[in-house]
């Protein structure tokens, strides 16, 4: 299956008028070679972690490396979804989302935000814009890269293996969602489309303007609707909720502070926010109805811990 995934794409990519002026680039071919490359870590990793060694001529050493290598293998099949689904996001920085719809959505999109608030969310809020402020935010919104590894690792380092595992799959889920809405309503968000009518700039310190030039260089131009940014904490937050309630006041405000950092720092629409409770919670079930559907992951949600 995985090399008639990637010889069909390789095909689309050669044959038909679609991408007859595509600009083929290595980031594409990974996006292409990906199922492919699935294939290959899974055979790797069966054969290195295949006991039934008995006919190489030296078993012992087989045995060796296999025990050698188990652990980093399990950590890296445990993490691989997190890694495939980066992988994925980062293919997007290629033209083959202007290639399948080549009209951008954000005249859309700014529409029902006038039609909601009778003016787009980040005009109504350039006459409160501070250097300090711009600085708080971009530490907010930075600090996405580290939330969902971090809850992650906790449940994998506290060895809750059927936690961490809904919690990946989760994640897998929401972000191919995501992924499929980018290509099908690509959208730059306001800072781009109403660059020329912003009359006050998002200066702030120069360490935190750091982590803003880094997070702006590595944003995918198209990655709109909806804010990922704010669907994952709330995914997370389901999670909690069945296994960390606890932690459900501090997520919960830190999924609002992210509601509002999109919006301030211009990389959303107020919509894009909206949508992100849509998308979330239809996650979150879509991928226990698969669970429990698939041999062995019946879901069994534990009572609650305090911590």
């Amino acid at each position: 299956m995985a090399v008639s995934v990637s010889a069909s794409l390789l095909v689309l990519m050669l044959t038909t008028r679609l991408f007859q002026s595509f600009i083929f680039g290595p980031l594409d071919f990974v996006f292409i070679m990906l199922p492919i490359g699935i294939l290959g870590v899974k055979c790797i990793v069966g054969l290195l972690l295949s006991s039934e060694s008995g006919t190489d001529e030296n078993p012992d050493t087989i045995k060796y490396l296999a025990a050698f290598f188990q652990p980093l293998l399990k950590i890296m099949r445990d993490w691989f979804p997190f890694l495939l689904l980066n992988t994925c996001y980062y293919s997007l920085y290629s033209n083959l989302i202007l290639r399948i719809k080549p009209h951008l959505a954000d005249s859309i999109l700014s529409k029902i935000d006038g039609f909601i608030l009778g003016n787009q969310a980040s005009f109504l809020l350039e006459p409160f814009i501070r250097p300090w402020l711009t600085d708080f935010f971009n530490a907010i919104y930075f600090s996405h890269v580290l939330f969902f590894p971090g809850v992650a690792l906790y449940f994998y380092l506290a060895k809750e293996e059927k936690a961490f595992r809904r919690l990946m799959m989760g994640y897998l889920t929401l972000f191919l969602m995501g992924i499929i809405s980018y290509i099908l309503v690509p959208a730059i968000g306001p800072d781009k489309f109403f660059a020329d009518r912003f009359t006050r700039d998002m200066n702030g310190d120069t360490l935190i303007r750091g982590l803003d030039y880094i997070m702006r260089t590595g944003h995918v131009s198209f990655d709109c609707f909806p804010s990922l940014h704010v669907a994952i904490p709330l995914l997370v937050l389901f999670y909690l909720r069945d296994y960390r309630r606890k932690m459900l006041v501090p997520v919960l405000i830190y999924v609002a502070l992210m509601c509002f950092t999109t919006i301030y720092l211009r990389y959303h629409y107020l919509i894009d926010v909206i949508a992100a409770f849509a998308f979330a919670p239809a996650a979150y079930w879509l991928n226990d109805f698969l669970l429990n559907r698939w041999p062995g992951e019946k879901i069994q949600k534990p009572p609650a811990k305090s911590i």
